[in-house]
C-alpha cells in the first residue's frame, strides 16, 4: 500500500516538473524519492538527458584541450619554422625617394622591449610590438647616407644606414629611440614627462653589414641594445632592447622596380670587419717598408761610393 501511494505520489510530481527542470536538475524531487523519480522517468527523456549530459562534458572538456599556439613575437619557433609562411607574421616598411623609386625595404616581425624604473624605485618592462602601418619618413639624398625613422604610439624609432669607406658594402651605423616617460605604454613611472632618447652603442658602429646591391636576410632573432648617452643625464634606468626576426632588409636600392636584390644571409657569429682598419694598416706598412729600403739603399749607396773614393786615394 505504502509503495502505490509512492508510486501515485512520484507521476503527480513527474507532471508537475517540466522537462526543462528536469534537464537542469534532475534530482530536484523530494529527497526521499529523488534516485526512484529519475530512473521512472520516460525512455525518450532518459536518452535525451544523457545525450544533452554528453554533449556538455565533451563542450566543456574541449575548453582543456591543447590546442596548436599561434606564433607570437614571444613564442619560441622551433626546427619546423623555417618551413611556415613567415609573411603572415611580418611587417613590410617601404620607404621611397623624392623620385618615386624605393631606397629602403625591410620586412621584419620586431618588438621593443623597454626597461624603466616606477615610483617604488623597482625596474620594471613594457613590451611594444612593431606596426604593420607607422608614419614613416627620412632621408634619401645623399649617396653614402639613409635614415628611416618610424612614428607610432608615441615612440619614433630612426635607423641610420652608411656606406663602407669603399663603398661596397652597406650597414646600419645608428638605432635611435626617442619617447617620453609620461607615454601610456609605461604604468606609474618615476619621473613622468621626461622625454627620453635611446641609442645603440657607439663601440658597435657596424649593425647588419652587407655589400651593395644585395638584401641581408637572417633567420635568427637579433637583438639590439639602446641605451642613454652618457652626456643625456638621468634617464631613470630606462633601456630598450629591440628583438628583430625574420627580418629582411636592404637599402641604397635606387631600383625602378623596388624588388629585393640578391640575398646575403647573416653569418653564424653575426661578426664583420671594416675594410677601413685593414686598408689603414696595409698603407702604412707598405710605407715603413718603403722607407726602410729606400733608407737602406741610401746607406749601401753612400758607404759604397766612399770606400771606392778611398781605394783610388
Amino acid at each position: 500500500m505504502k509503495m502505490l501511494k509512492l508510486s501515485n505520489r512520484i507521476d503527480a510530481n513527474r507532471k508537475k516538473t517540466s522537462f526543462a527542470s528536469i534537464l537542469n536538475n534532475p534530482f530536484s524531487l523530494n529527497k526521499n524519492c529523488a534516485i526512484l523519480s529519475f530512473f521512472l522517468l520516460p525512455p525518450s527523456t532518459l536518452l535525451t538527458y544523457f545525450l544533452t549530459v554528453s554533449a556538455t562534458q565533451g563542450l566543456q572538456l574541449s575548453a582543456f584541450t591543447t590546442k596548436t599556439p599561434r606564433v607570437t613575437k614571444f613564442t619560441t619557433k622551433g626546427p619546423s619554422a623555417s618551413s611556415m609562411n613567415h609573411e603572415a607574421t611580418t611587417s613590410i616598411y617601404r620607404f621611397n625617394a623624392t623620385n618615386g623609386i624605393t631606397c629602403i625595404l625591410m620586412q621584419v616581425d620586431g618588438l621593443i622591449g623597454i626597461k624603466y624604473r616606477n615610483k617604488l624605485g623597482e625596474d620594471v618592462e613594457a613590451d611594444l610590438y612593431m606596426p604593420d602601418t607607422p608614419q614613416l619618413s627620412g632621408e634619401c639624398v645623399e649617396s653614402n647616407m639613409e635614415i628611416l625613422t618610424m612614428d607610432f604610439r608615441g615612440f619614433r624609432l630612426s635607423m641610420t644606414f652608411k656606406k663602407s669607406s669603399g663603398g661596397e658594402g652597406w650597414y646600419i651605423n645608428l638605432f635611435e629611440l626617442t619617447y617620453s616617460s609620461s607615454n601610456s605604454l609605461f604604468e606609474h613611472p618615476d619621473r613622468p614627462g621626461l622625454n627620453v632618447k635611446l641609442t645603440s652603442p657607439v663601440h658597435q658602429p657596424m649593425f647588419f653589414p652587407t655589400p651593395v646591391g644585395k638584401s641581408y636576410v637572417c633567420d635568427k632573432e637579433k637583438t639590439v641594445i639602446m641605451y642613454a648617452p652618457q652626456d643625456s643625464g638621468d634617464q631613470s634606468g630606462h633601456i630598450a632592447r629591440l628583438y628583430l626576426r625574420d627580418l629582411h632588409m636592404q637599402s641604397f636600392m635606387f631600383k625602378e622596380s623596388g624588388k629585393w636584390g640578391p640575398s646575403f644571409h647573416c653569418s653564424a657569429t653575426g661578426s664583420y670587419r671594416d675594410e677601413t682598419a685593414p686598408l689603414a694598416v696595409g698603407t702604412a706598412l707598405a710605407i715603413a717598408v718603403l722607407l726602410t729600403i729606400s733608407g737602406y739603399g741610401g746607406w749601401r749607396y753612400f758607404k759604397i761610393k766612399k770606400v771606392q773614393y778611398g781605394s783610388m786615394e
